[in-house]
């Protein structure tokens, strides 16, 4: 993690006597993710090597991609904070460990389709343990879903990247279900919140909104569920909720009506681009991320 300025020294401090935004507190400087382990990361990090080399970025830096994924092969069975930089202890997040597997996934591909040389073999077989993993310890069957980490009785709305980076087809009766679990009970006035901060241990007070990039996500599922028309009124529900310049934040509160959060928030604008993509195309982001061709909808 880096500062604006490139600094790397991101050391964490409250200042109390500072009121915040409409009294907003704490007040911190500095950033403790800096401190963080995130595996998530390295799944995006081979991603963008992939896409890139599909849409003819050029040279790909193939020692940085070994080195990344030989450190990734030593720790991805660690539990680390995940997506969200939670507060209340480390765990074995599902999206993390689906993220590891999309490290290894894309440089299998790149291999495959592109000739770029590595550990090919090596990696297929890494790529299938964490398929397996996460496939035995992250789906909850009382919850008919892949739950928020393993063993938790909880749902994370990051779980709805599954099918999108290729993980699973949307067809899939546990991507189903998962869907279908989010919906019954991570949605507020028909928006999708990240978890219930009533039940995650994630180091802070209880209550938030409603993140915008997960019902993006939301309406990328729908896509691939062939679930056109409901898709199409969440999204142009989501770019009504923009201010007058068309700038979105990092949550919408459904009770005071109002955006809330990190402002402008780069992850809301991308997850728009990303869902109105799909809902043109009539497409779906398994064939932009994973190179598959579209699943047929049920």
């Amino acid at each position: 993690m880096y500062a604006i300025d490139g600094e790397r020294r991101l050391t964490e401090l409250e200042l109390p006597w500072l009121p915040g935004y409409q009294g907003a507190k704490p007040i911190r400087i500095g950033n403790a993710a800096s401190n963080q382990l995130q595996l998530d990361g390295y799944g995006e990090i081979m991603d963008v090597f992939y896409q890139g080399h599909r849409g003819g970025m050029g040279a790909l830096d193939v020692d940085l991609q070994q080195a990344l994924l030989d450190h990734l092969a030593e720790i991805w069975r660690e539990p680390d904070e995940g997506i969200w930089e939670v507060r209340g202890g480390r765990q074995h997040f599902t999206y993390s460990k689906v993220m590891a597997w999309v490290a290894f996934d894309r440089a299998v591909k790149l291999a495959e389709e592109f000739g770029i040389e590595g550990s090919v073999e090596r990696w297929k077989a890494i790529r299938q343990d964490i398929h397996d993993d996460i496939c035995q310890r992250a789906f909850n069957s009382d919850l008919g879903a892949f739950a928020q980490y393993y063993g938790a009785d909880s749902l994370d709305a990051s779980v709805l990247l599954m099918p999108l980076v290729g993980f699973l087809p949307a067809s899939d009766p546990r991507v189903r279900g998962t869907v279908a679990a989010i919906e019954r009970h991570l949605m507020v006035d028909g928006l999708v919140m990240r978890y219930d901060t009533r039940e995650s241990k994630d180091g802070l007070p209880p209550g938030e909104g409603a993140f915008l990039a997960c019902s993006f996500w939301f309406v990328d599922n729908l896509v691939m569920q062939g679930r056109i028309q409901k898709a199409e009124r969440l999204f142009e529900r989501l770019c009504g909720l923009a201010n007058d310049v068309g700038l979105l934040a990092e949550e919408y509160d459904p009770s005071a009506k109002r955006l809330v959060g990190n402002f402008p928030q780069a992850f809301s604008h991308i997850a728009l681009v990303n869902s109105a993509y799909n809902l043109v195309l009539s497409d779906n982001p398994l064939k932009q991320r994973a190179g598959h061709h579209r699943s047929s909808a049920t």
